[in-house]
């Protein structure tokens, strides 16, 4: 297995470096038939050769006597150049034959903005020599037959050919030419490639409004998420939705200066850093504020990483030093050997960002922090910067400088995958902070509820304890202190009567002694029964029958001869509050004190039917005499008192209450 994998690896190192005779091929003709399809790009690459020229001064006449390189299907790649001492210019060419039977309008398209110089140069091949290209009258030399005014990025786009933001050179090939062309390529600072294709005129107005409609989607798309995410930090306040504005702003700026819409509609802003500088300002940017972003999207300050953090801080200084390296220029004429030194550390800081953010990414994932995050982002990433990667290493010849790697409408569809891919991730991100600021806001409400509905129950209790000491204060008025008031009119009374006479027989002043100690007791009795209901809060329906059992045995049968049968239906461990039990137990004294002092029975019965939604029916009913007052007397309580007192107390606990005739006295309080 260990050998197998040797092997595929081995492969795979020799494909990429395009195996012994991939990309080495011979070259060919450009033959232009009648079945071509006029709106695709004609393979040209088959037929294309390089040429170094290391000397910087050779004309079209050294050129045609030197061998050229076969480019074979990769574009031609010179690698990196960093000055212009250091430039060598590159000759291209390629052969076309016209077997149509007509002339054949064609553009050379260089689909690139940043070049020096460009000039073409289309010859009869086998013409003879030529003089040099720098002469004025070179294009009347035999075997030349056209050869375009040298344009460069500096050249307006009016000034141009083709009036387009990249450089296309027309000729034509009459019926049965077999032209040999030339173009001649100087470009300082950054990688030779010169991505050269070759079109039909007649597909340039379609090629046109493909090209405006695919980039006018790819830029408008790119502006619209720049303003959600304004709206997002907005609303949010939150920094992800800034830094990652600040990243769409710079990617839609590394858009228009890579594919050369600043060069074409504001030519005048690239004079704004020195040079060509223009070109690397914006993909620095780019890299740079997605370093920012995944340090907000990634935040490792407050883990064990944030060794990592910190040193992201400092790439970021490095960063800064790359974008003073861009502009310094315009005020500080540096030495050779300084520029040098200051190239080569901008070209270590300008791609320092992506190891780190790689390792943002990878930790993350190892560490398992924000795995989900950290999957989006590398998902979203990997095709752009892919792209960026491969376009390094070819332009260090380590690998064929293929098509893709310098196709902006690639990087474009990439750019947009990444953006739409994080853009989802954040809204997605957007909709959990809502919800957890809805849930949140939720719980507050209920929160607020809770401490409203807490607070109304507070006042509910202190308006119950209030109503409990009212109806604690008029029970104790109502009986302890009448019959308080009672002994102490009788014992001022005797007062009197003792200073008036003297005591001759002293038998109706002791009854009258004995009577208001029998007030006394029931006093005593009364406050006993009142401190009974109100030292707890809760009673049981078995506690309260206890209770009234110990006062009938004690107080009415013992006393008064009478037999009370008590009968109570219900759970046992209903519960009663100290109200119910006081007004319930106060209505069974007092009827059954009328029992005794007004309906001369001999028996009596109590029954209490309770249920658990806190409805009841009490009935007390004797065999005495009857009623010996009027109903009317009975409701209105105009003359007796108790009943009156009754019928409050069954108010209070909001029944019904009557009383009627029926072999007997039968006194109901009732709540359905």
């Amino acid at each position: 297995m260990v050998r197998k994998g040797r092997m595929i690896l081995i492969l795979l190192l020799w494909l990429l470096a395009g195996g012994p005779d991939m990309y080495a091929q011979t070259t060919d003709v450009v033959t232009l038939t009648p079945t071509d399809d006029v709106l695709a790009d004609l393979p040209i690459e088959r037929s294309l050769s390089v040429y170094i020229d290391s000397l910087h001064h050779r004309n079209l006449r050294d050129i045609q006597m030197l061998t050229f390189s076969p480019v074979g299907k990769t574009v031609p790649n010179a690698g990196y150049t960093s000055e212009q001492r250091q430039a060598n210019p590159i000759w291209l060419r390629f052969r076309v034959q016209n077997v149509t039977g007509q002339p054949v309008p064609l553009y050379v398209r260089v689909n690139f903005w940043c070049f020096e110089s460009l000039q073409l140069f289309v010859t009869q091949t086998g013409g003879g020599a030529t003089q040099a290209i720098f002469l004025p009258d070179n294009s009347a030399l035999p075997g030349l037959v056209s050869a375009s005014p040298v344009v460069g990025w500096r050249t307006p786009v009016a000034q141009r050919p083709v009036h387009n933001r990249h450089f296309f050179f027309p000729f034509t090939a009459p019926a049965g030419a077999d032209y040999t062309i030339y173009l001649r390529v100087v470009k300082v600072r950054g990688a030779q490639v010169v991505p050269i294709t070759l079109l039909r005129q007649g597909a340039y107005e379609t090629w046109m409004q493909r090209d405006y409609l695919f980039w006018g989607g790819v830029l408008m798309t790119l502006l619209f998420v720049a303003l959600m995410s304004l709206f997002f930090f907005a609303t949010t306040r939150d920094s992800i939705y800034w830094t990652y504005l600040l990243c769409v702003i710079c990617l839609i700026g590394f858009m228009v200066i890579n594919n050369g819409f600043l060069n074409q509609f504001a030519p005048s802003m690239q004079f704004w850093v020195p040079r060509q500088n223009c070109y690397f300002l914006f993909p620095l940017l780019l890299f740079y504020s997605n370093l920012v972003f995944v340090r907000t999207f990634l935040p490792l300050k407050k883990t064990p990483l944030r060794w990592l953090h910190r040193l992201s801080a400092g790439v970021l200084l490095a960063g800064l030093f790359c974008v003073l390296l861009l502009v310094i220029e315009n005020w500080v004429q540096l030495s050779p050997w300084i520029e040098t030194v200051f190239l080569r550390l901008f070209t270590l800081f300008y791609w320092l960002p992506m190891p780190v953010m790689a390792a943002y990414v990878f930790m993350s994932l190892y560490r398992r922090y924000y795995r989900s995050a950290a999957w989006l982002y590398l998902v979203a990433i990997t095709p752009f910067y892919v792209l960026n990667f491969g376009q390094v290493i070819a332009n260090f010849g380590l690998i064929p400088t293929y098509r893709p790697l310098v196709n902006f409408d690639i990087y474009a569809a990439m750019g947009l995958f990444e953006v739409l891919a994080l853009t989802f991730g954040l809204a997605f991100r957007y909709k959990l902070m809502r919800d957890h600021t809805d849930r949140l806001l939720s719980s507050q409400r209920e929160q607020e509820r809770t401490t409203y509905a807490s607070e109304v129950q507070t006042l509910a209790q202190k308006n119950s304890l209030l109503e409990e000491r009212e109806r604690i204060a008029r029970d104790l008025h109502d009986n302890v202190g009448a019959q308080l008031a009672f002994m102490i009119t009788s014992l001022l009374h005797i007062g009197r009567q003792v200073e008036q006479q003297p005591i001759v027989n002293g038998k109706n002043q002791a009854d009258q002694l004995r009577t208001i100690v029998g007030y006394a007791r029931d006093a005593i009795r009364t406050l006993r029964e009142t401190i009974w209901a109100i030292q707890q809060e809760r009673f049981t329906l078995a506690e309260f029958d206890e209770r009234l059992n110990q006062y009938v045995n004690r107080y009415v049968q013992q006393t008064d001869g009478l037999e009370v049968d008590i009968e109570i239906e219900g759970d046992s461990g209903q519960p009663l509050t100290s109200a119910q039990v006081l007004n319930l137990f106060r209505i069974v004294q007092e009827a059954l004190s009328n029992v005794v002092k007004h309906a001369h029975a001999t028996e009596a019965t109590v029954r209490l039917k309770t249920q658990n939604d806190g409805t009841f029916c009490l009935t007390i009913q004797d065999n005495g005499q009857g009623l010996n007052f009027s109903p009317d007397d009975a409701d209105t309580g105009e003359r007796h008192y108790g009943i009156s007192n009754m019928k409050r107390r069954t108010e209070e606990l909001g029944g019904h209450f009557r009383i009627y005739a029926n072999e007997g006295t039968v006194v109901e309080a009732v709540r359905s």
